[in-house]
């Protein structure tokens, strides 16, 4: 049967104890080195089981048609990494990890099964990748201190501890992480469509906001870090939430997918304004990605709000991103290239990692300006990485930026400062009703000229704005300026004759009285000049 595109590389990542088996005789390191230096601090990890009962999950039904015990809510087993003191207990092995993913979705599985299926991979050919040790220890004492948080997002239907050595390298190094496994919007497995993308946003917010219990963890300093699939969630998460600060894509799917993300309306590159570093394998020729129908809008290209590094490393296909895969692949699984070609650039990849979450979650400046060189630099070659930056083009403005410059202005200039704001950044946008209800909060607080700079954006960015011309007027009012309150309140009229306290005004102002200004009279079909497609009642202010 032929496997959709989207699924492939995850079942090569998921069938790597089947495969490597069955080519036994081909030699797999036990422990293969996966990182750079590890940091100054010891590893820890403990498993958190919760519900999120705002979501559920559909029992599973096997091939006879019996459904399973449904959860109270959707299964969220986490697992959390974290800086620890030293000196404490015996190190984790792979298969202690693969046990904990055992019962990541049911929490009520057997552990005499998860025992059962444990002594048989600890019996089986790939004894020796199972035993062997990693950096973290199971509850280990936390370190003192707060550190910055990343949430890792797996691949398409993958367990979440598919990239335990970047995990625990960045832990090591002062980070909380937090992983868990991607499951599908309605069931276990996971849909290529928005639907699915969408659900692993949310388990990443979920991830998030279980973060901000753990003392350790510096929840203003978040970023998201996600392989393939969890490479196009985590942009989603972020599209969704200003608390991601930075994005870290593996492989990730935001490039090979233009038509998932494009088909979510509020995933919009140029409105993406975190900064993003993207570890791409060797690229496909464009023969493949047209076959593959996966031509389409770059992401990367257009993230004009975002700084964005993009790393090939040509030693390295997609399932080569999770170090599980590293770990237990046989060498025949890397192609043209040694499996030290792949773990040499592993390690240069989880080295950028690091070097970017420094930069831009612990604010590092040497890490920054260390980002921007080459990675000849660094000592690593272009045979194993080659590394272009593009640097925000435009500062993302919004509604909080105009109002801090305004009032640092003195409240005055408003239309210069929003045309200045609009040639920094080609999609700002004010809103005229927002506009007009802020000018009422300075007319209350007695800041009439403040009020009428803001009614005047107001009418200038909706020429037809009633509400905010009759706003206009009262300003013009609170300053004593009569004949322009008129002016001000005709406008309103003329644009919708609705307007029944702008016509109440100029029949009760004695300028009208004294025939100062001239009032239009309403045509015979009862309308004052033409209504507003967009006016408000005065009953809205």
């Amino acid at each position: 049967m032929k496997l959709p595109m989207i699924l492939r590389p995850v079942l090569i990542v998921l069938s790597i104890a089947v495969s490597a088996s069955a080519s036994a005789g081909v030699p797999v390191p036990a422990s293969p080195n996966l990182i750079p230096e590890a940091g100054p601090h010891a590893v820890g990890l403990r498993v958190i089981q919760q519900y999120d009962y705002g979501r559920l999950l559909e029992p599973s039904v096997d091939a006879f048609g019996k459904a399973g015990t449904a959860a109270p809510g959707r299964p969220i087993q986490m697992l959390v990494w974290y800086p620890a003191r030293r000196g404490g207990g015996a190190p984790m092995l792979a298969a202690d990890y693969q046990q904990a993913s055992l019962n990541d979705v049911d929490f009520t599985a057997s552990a005499a099964e998860a025992t059962r299926q444990r002594a048989g991979w600890m019996a089986g050919p790939q004894s020796a990748q199972y035993g062997a040790p990693t950096l973290a220890v199971r509850d280990a004492a936390a370190a003192a201190g707060r550190f910055p948080v990343v949430i890792y997002a797996p691949s398409f239907a993958a367990q979440a501890h598919e990239n335990i050595d970047l995990c625990e390298y960045l832990a090591s190094h002062g980070y909380v992480v937090l992983a868990s496994r991607s499951l599908g919007a309605r069931s276990v497995m996971m849909t290529d469509d928005v639907e699915g993308v969408e659900a692993q946003a949310v388990d990443i917010a979920f991830l998030a906001n279980y973060a901000q219990t753990l003392p350790q963890a510096d929840i203003g300093n978040v970023a998201s870090a996600g392989f393939s699939w969890g490479g196009m969630a985590n942009v989603f998460a972020a599209a969704r939430s200003s608390r991601i600060k930075a994005l870290v894509s593996l492989d990730g799917s935001i490039r090979y997918h233009p038509k998932v993300w494009g088909a979510a309306g509020y995933v919009q590159a140029a409105r993406t304004a975190v900064p993003m570093l993207f570890l791409g394998a060797r690229a496909p020729s464009a023969e493949a990605m047209e076959r593959d129908d996966k031509l389409g809008r770059s992401y990367l290209n257009t993230m004009t709000y975002s700084d964005v590094y993009v790393a090939t490393l040509p030693p390295m296909t997609h399932p080569d991103f999770s170090a599980w895969h590293v770990r237990f692949a046989d060498d025949a699984a890397f192609g043209d290239y040694a499996r030290a070609d792949v773990l040499q650039a592993y390690r240069s990849g989880a080295l950028y990692v690091r070097r970017f979450l420094d930069a831009y979650l612990k604010q590092d400046r040497e890490a920054l300006a260390w980002l921007k060189q080459s990675p000849a630099r660094h000592g690593i070659g272009p045979q194993v990485m080659s590394m272009a930056f593009t640097p925000a083009r435009h500062e993302l403005l919004g509604e909080g930026d105009f109002l801090r410059a305004f009032s640092k202005a003195g409240y005055q200039d408003a239309q210069s400062i929003h045309a200045g704001m609009v040639a920094r950044s080609p999609g700002f946008k004010l809103s005229p009703l927002s506009m007009n209800t802020l000018g009422y909060q300075l007319l209350r607080a007695k800041n009439a000229r403040g009020a009428l700079e803001l009614f005047k954006l107001a009418t200038f960015l909706e020429p037809e704005y009633a509400n905010a011309f009759d706003s206009e007027g009262e300003a013009y009012e609170a300053l004593g300026d009569t004949k322009l309150a008129i002016a001000a309140y005709e406008k309103a009229v003329a644009a919708d004759p609705n307007q029944r306290n702008a016509v109440a005004r100029i029949a009760a102002l004695p300028a009208r009285r004294n025939g100062l200004v001239a009032f239009s009279a309403p045509r015979c079909d009862g309308t004052v000049g033409r209504p507003s497609r967009r006016a408000a009642s005065t009953a809205s202010r």
